[in-house]
């Protein structure tokens, strides 16, 4: 699943970001910012990661937010990590995800917010105004969710899916509860879970 692209240059309906890269780094679609971040909680040694997307064309916004209970940063970090030119002491740079997400965010009217506690981990809010010339589309969110709980089976993934037509969550932890000693990567489970997320996505659309 290609979820971003890299460009040389310039074509039309594609920006150029002011984020430092020999090449430039555009968004294909919002799921993209989902793996980045839920890539770093578990990194970060997050057992449990909760995702909320809500998409409101009543309201003309599309909001996400990512939280964890991984290591957490101090607020001096918090800070740093939104900037592009950030590394750390041992020199390893912490990539674009946050900083590129951060300016999409905010290129569409929208806004950004990033708490974290040492300890108790890190929430990560971004809201973007849905009719925006510049917002990318949402993506596969259903594909999406669904490689990132077979890639993590240990992690407790939560999913909350709200549009205006309704509401839909899901909990591995709760799959877990249900299918007793069957592990969460069975291939039977994984095409339930497959099966479930589209469905259920589907029956709340944008």
């Amino acid at each position: 699943m290609q979820v971003f692209r890299f460009v040389c240059g310039l074509s039309p309906g594609i920006r150029e970001s002011p984020l430092p890269a020999k090449r430039r780094l555009v968004i294909a679609d919002l799921s993209f910012h989902i793996v980045d971040v839920v890539q770093n909680s578990v990194t970060a040694g997050a057992d449990r990661v909760e995702i909320t997307i809500e998409v409101s064309r009543r309201n003309d916004r599309i909001r996400l937010k990512i939280s964890d209970n991984g290591r957490g940063m101090d607020s001096e970090t918090a800070q740093l990590v939104q900037d592009p030119f950030y590394t750390t002491k041992s020199g390893k740079k912490v990539g674009l995800g946050i900083p590129l997400m951060k300016e999409t965010a905010l290129q569409c009217d929208g806004a950004f917010r990033l708490t974290s506690k040492l300890g108790k981990g890190t929430s990560i809010r971004a809201e973007y105004r849905l009719t925006h010339i510049d917002t990318p589309p949402m993506g596969p969110v259903d594909e999406t969710v669904f490689q990132l709980i077979a890639a993590t089976p240990d992690v407790d993934m939560v999913l909350a899916w709200i549009t205006d037509a309704g509401r839909f969550a899901v909990s591995t932890h709760e799959i877990r509860e249900q299918i007793g000693e069957m592990s969460l990567t069975h291939p039977a489970v994984l095409s339930f879970l497959r099966k479930y997320l589209r469905e259920n996505l589907e029956r709340l659309p944008m």
